[in-house]
């Protein structure tokens, strides 16, 4: 039979194109048939195929002989090579078809596995994990099938309820992450208020009540305001040297600051003074400096739903002049996303911030919880008034940065702060997958 030993020639060199050329060709060459022939399913593909094959191993016609109105037209060329191109073109939309209806298949057996999974009651962090896993999976196959497939409607109907599904399963392994958490409150003597978040610096994170604020967020504040003014300084490339004049205005009680009023500082080092000494009166005139609007809008800018600065601080009995109108507002997920921050370097400044926030002079809470431990204490902001104790921590376990936040009502102590800080590093040296 020449004619079909014919077509295993032609097709065995198709085999060979098509193997070579990349996707984008293959997705150009799909379209154009899709275009020419518009097949609807992989079965017409087939049947199209089948009836080129037929036509190329029918004998070919004779060329027809040159006359006067030959040379004058063109010849419209040999269908033979047309069968081919259609052939080729036919073979490669079959190869994406295939391709995608393997991804395809592929999804949904692991989708059928997640649901399994997933339906599965008493949910480990293990189980939980592996349900996330699958649908992560899943997604990625059904990824993989080419927009211009047959499959694409179908595909993109069920990403979206894949990934639903793939949120609803992350949420599920972080409550399965966090459980421990309410034992570590309890046993560590905090209040039912106390809110807790834990990030590794890969952001897998943890938390107990972490999107809930605080009655107040003391001087934990000062986070957020250090971030904003590194960030004017960086946009407006303003030095660290420009020196601010401290209105008297802002003046409170501070214990341990060098800050006086009526005078110029560099704002690094009120900078410096808001943070190692939490100087009350240096953050007033930042606030200043800033302006609350400014602020505001910066942490709005950068995705923060809560944290806002609209109130200067005091000591224990002067208000400062214009205060600011509302409550200064914060959560420990979101302080604890913001030192993610700045230890991973993302945010302008994050090498003064972190030198700062080891430098800090209060080390009651974090930096002695972690004395002796396995730990080893990073740097640290505390947070303190009559209504709330708090600290927003770095630490490293086994060469793995942790941030951690704890923030309580007054009625919890120094020593209860501590000891839930001390059990949370220890589970994560015990745990390091937490």
């Amino acid at each position: 039979m020449p004619g079909f030993s014919r077509f295993l020639s032609i097709a065995n060199k198709m085999a060979a194109v098509a193997a070579s050329i990349g996707l984008v060709q293959v997705l150009t060459i799909a379209s154009s048939l899709a275009q020419s022939s518009n097949p609807r399913s992989l079965d017409e593909l087939y049947k199209i195929r089948d009836r080129l094959v037929t036509q190329l191993e029918q004998p070919a016609s004779p060329s027809p002989e040159p006359t006067l109105l030959s040379g004058l037209v063109p010849f419209a060329g040999n269908s033979q090579e047309k069968l081919v191109q259609q052939l080729q073109e036919v073979e490669v939309q079959i190869l994406v078809e295939q391709r995608a209806n393997d991804n395809l298949q592929q999804a949904v057996r692991l989708a059928n596995r997640a649901v399994e999974t997933g339906g599965k009651s008493n949910q480990s962090i293990e189980s939980s994990q592996q349900t996330q896993f699958l649908w992560h999976q899943a997604l990625n196959n059904l990824q993989e099938v080419p927009q211009n497939s047959f499959l694409a409607p179908l595909t993109a109907s069920k990403a979206q309820e894949y990934r639903e599904n793939l949120t609803v399963a992350t949420s599920q392994v972080q409550q399965a992450k966090s459980d421990f958490l309410a034992e570590v409150a309890r046993s560590s003597g905090l209040s039912n208020e106390a809110s807790i978040g834990i990030c590794h610096l890969s952001r897998e994170c943890v938390n107990l009540r972490g999107d809930v604020p605080p009655i107040s967020p003391a001087s934990l504040i000062k986070v957020p305001i250090a971030v904003a003014l590194m960030q004017k300084l960086d946009k407006e490339k303003i030095s660290l040297n420009h020196e601010v004049f401290v209105d008297p205005g802002n003046f409170t009680e501070d214990s341990s600051t060098k800050i006086l009023s009526r005078r110029n500082y560099p704002v690094q080092l009120l900078l410096e003074e808001m943070i190692d000494r939490s100087s009350n009166i240096a953050t007033n005139q930042l606030i200043d400096y800033l302006g609350s609007d400014y602020i505001n809008q910066f942490l709005e800018n950068r995705g923060y739903q809560v944290t806002r600065v609209n109130f200067k601080l005091m000591g224990e009995k002067t208000m400062p002049a214009n205060p600011g109108s509302g409550p200064n507002r914060v959560t420990a997920n979101e302080l604890t996303e913001m030192m993610v921050q700045i230890y991973n370097g993302e945010t302008p400044g994050a090498k003064l911030l972190v030198e700062t926030l080891n430098q800090q002079y209060d080390r009651a809470l974090g930096f002695a919880a972690l004395k002796g431990s396995k730990a080893q204490w990073l740097g640290e902001k505390t947070g303190e008034n009559s209504l709330v104790l708090g600290t927003t921590l770095a630490m490293n376990i086994d060469g793995e940065a942790y941030v951690m936040t704890v923030i309580d009502s007054r009625t919890s102590g120094d020593l209860q702060i501590r000891k839930s800080i001390a059990k949370i590093a220890d589970y994560i040296s015990n745990n390091p997958s937490f």
